[in-house]
């Protein structure tokens, strides 16, 4: 007989995750979605991703990765009502200090626990905030878990925006031990996940010629998860579009996720420099500029995205231009 895994009942009735490519912009989606009524403070969540990506890679099957997902889900929002594995880094993005309820999760520090949990969760019907790196493609595991008020949101950015943090990434993270990404035996080397299938040019390529095929391989894998855009639980948009218009994406997020906008939402889109008509002109963040982002000096979004192009097609290979040419008019078309 088949044993199937299951859980006896979920904790985690209303979730969002805030996914996309490194260079993205889901850090800063992430901050404003923050402030939707009753949603939590963000956490990452290395665990699930790589339950897909395991899935993904035929390590472990669905129904095993899909129960161990709701597990997660269940004892972060479980965690979180106590204040465990809360961030209290002040320096992190990810901290409660960037927070709005920041006093919320320091008096839970201190209130009854444990027992009471279950209970208070079903009272205040929190929505769970996790933020993901990469993870649209591998999601089948995670969408075949989401139901009801819970949303998986793929941020997906021009790659001209996005090139100089994966060049950064490729140069300083790639066989660093603080590179926590699934990696694999390959001929006698150990590659990371997106080398799949492409070995011999990644290990070949350039810095930034790296940093185009990452961005390639992992959209193809992305349009090839049919899941994703059959799935009513998963929301797709554009960084240009939602900079320009966020009210039309938070509206239909809130929708979904049975919540609303709240005062708090209005500071933090002032504070991003939402909306803004050039693309660059966000915020000035220490940790963006050592991933090599920088504020554009020019009039036009149409002259910095020129400039950009200029400057990616410059010494790449003839593969490397036809796929940056690609990424650009998938992200337009």
């Amino acid at each position: 007989m088949e044993l199937k895994l299951t859980r006896p009942g979920n904790l985690c009735k209303r979730l969002v995750i805030v996914d996309g490519l490194p260079g993205c912009g889901k850090t800063m989606l992430s901050s404003i979605i923050n402030t939707l009524n009753n949603v939590e403070h963000f956490n990452y969540s290395y665990e699930i991703e790589k339950l897909c990506m395991l899935n993904f890679l035929k390590k472990i099957d669905l129904n095993s990765a899909e129960t161990m997902i709701k597990f997660q889900t269940d004892l972060l929002i479980y965690n979180k009502m106590m204040s465990r594995e809360v961030n209290f880094r002040f320096s992190d993005l990810s901290s409660i200090f960037k927070s709005k309820k920041k006093w919320t999760y320091l008096k839970r520090l201190f209130l009854s626990g444990d027992e009471i949990i279950p209970d208070k969760i079903t009272k205040l019907n929190p929505i769970l905030h996790i933020a993901t790196h990469s993870l649209t493609a591998f999601s089948k595991p995670l969408l075949s878990s989401l139901s009801g008020n819970m949303l998986l949101i793929n941020l997906i950015r021009n790659p001209l925006y996005m090139i100089k943090q994966n060049m950064w990434n490729m140069e300083n993270l790639i066989g660093n031990n603080r590179h926590f990404v699934m990696y694999y035996e390959w001929e006698g080397q150990k590659l990371p996940y997106f080398f799949l299938n492409q070995e011999r040019r990644m290990i070949k390529a350039s810095t930034k010629e790296k940093a185009i095929f990452f961005l390639e391989w992992s959209r193809k894998q992305s349009l090839l998860n049919k899941s994703v855009y059959s799935s009513e639980n998963f929301y797709e948009l554009t960084f240009e579009s939602f900079v320009s218009s966020p009210n039309e994406h938070l509206e239909k997020i809130s929708s979904i996720l049975d919540t609303s906008i709240s005062k708090s939402t209005k500071k933090s889109l002032k504070k991003e420099k939402i909306p803004r008509k050039i693309l660059s002109h966000g915020r000035n963040r220490p940790i963006y500029k050592r991933v090599g982002w920088e504020k554009l000096n020019f009039k036009s979004t149409e002259d910095e995205k020129n400039a950009l192009y200029d400057w990616i097609s410059t010494d790449i290979s003839k593969e490397a231009k036809k796929s940056i040419d690609w990424l650009i008019e998938d992200y337009y078309g």
